[in-house]
């Protein structure tokens, strides 16, 4: 994450707790330390004394501190601030063969993986249980949305690419930003379009295995038979699969993509939802994708 991202981050954490952002000295004495800029150094950049400056910072650490819940100083500012906004991130494999289009609006961005083409849509008939019954719905696990969320730019597009039957979305953000909230928003609006729908955590890093049996005892509720592997689940029916906390089953403090090492198939998983044929849709939550 870059500075302005944290400083940003970090400053409406202050207004969240306090009501208040930063002022414009205590803007410039984080970023200035986060580059790793002395007090001498801030204070001539500012125009300000040594003194006032240092002052100044031991103000913004005991701000920080209460706010964080942390003892912060100058010295360990830049690694709690980072911890505390997700220094683990998640960035999709970048593969050729992977179409990509990404909007960005106040932080919260979305990518869409491998879109059905309209020759695709065209040829599959709609699922019998879409036009003839309610979806089934498990959002046992998921947050209460008990607000009116905004971020219609970004609930139209996303309406639109489901509609476009895009097999995997990515949303990615800071925490606490609202892409959960984003996404419950969003189903209430596109049920509809589903057999099955589905939101689950991957915070407490299920193996891949375990999430595919869960998935497959949901979706095979009507199913006379059951079938082998969520692919087939996802071509005989219309499903939409979310999973949160996907940034858990990367390593901290490594490249974005560099999976833990028990959880490299969920890589394989995701490359397959995203480029085998199918009229299901997998959305991912997670925390802020590398530039």
């Amino acid at each position: 994450m870059d500075v302005k991202d944290l400083s940003k981050w970090t400053d409406e954490q202050v207004f969240a707790k306090t009501g208040q952002h930063l002022d414009s000295l205590h803007k410039s004495i984080l970023e200035s330390v986060l580059q790793r800029q002395n007090f001498h150094k801030i204070a001539g950049n500012n125009g300000y004394s040594y003194d006032h400056v240092k002052r100044e910072g031991a103000k913004l650490w005991k701000l920080l501190s209460d706010v964080f819940s942390k003892d912060i100083e100058q010295k360990n500012v830049r690694s709690i601030l980072e911890n505390k906004a997700g220094s683990t991130i998640y960035n999709f494999v970048n593969s050729p063969q992977i179409n990509s289009n990404t909007i960005s609006n106040s932080h919260v961005n979305i990518c869409r993986k491998n879109p059905q083409s309209l020759e695709d849509i065209e040829k599959r008939s709609p699922s019998s249980q879409v036009q003839n019954q309610l979806p089934i719905i498990d959002l046992t696990t998921a947050p209460e949305l008990n607000y009116n969320y905004g971020r219609n730019s970004e609930t139209s597009t996303l309406k639109e690419w489901i509609l476009e039957q895009t097999r995997l979305i990515t949303i990615y953000g800071l925490s606490g930003i609202g892409k959960t909230a984003l996404t419950l928003k969003l189903i209430s609006e596109i049920n509809t379009q589903f057999d099955y729908i589905i939101y689950r955590s991957i915070e407490h890093l299920p193996k891949l295995i375990n999430l595919k049996d869960e998935l497959k005892q949901f979706f095979s509720q009507s199913h006379a038979t059951p079938l082998p592997e969520i692919i087939d689940y996802f071509r005989s029916s219309r499903c939409l699969v979310i999973l949160d906390d996907v940034q858990n089953i990367f390593k901290t403090g490594n490249l974005a993509g560099q999976y833990l090492t028990d959880y490299k198939d969920y890589c394989k998983f995701f490359q397959q939802i995203a480029t085998l044929s199918h009229q299901s849709c997998l959305i991912l939550i997670s925390w802020e994708k590398s530039g």
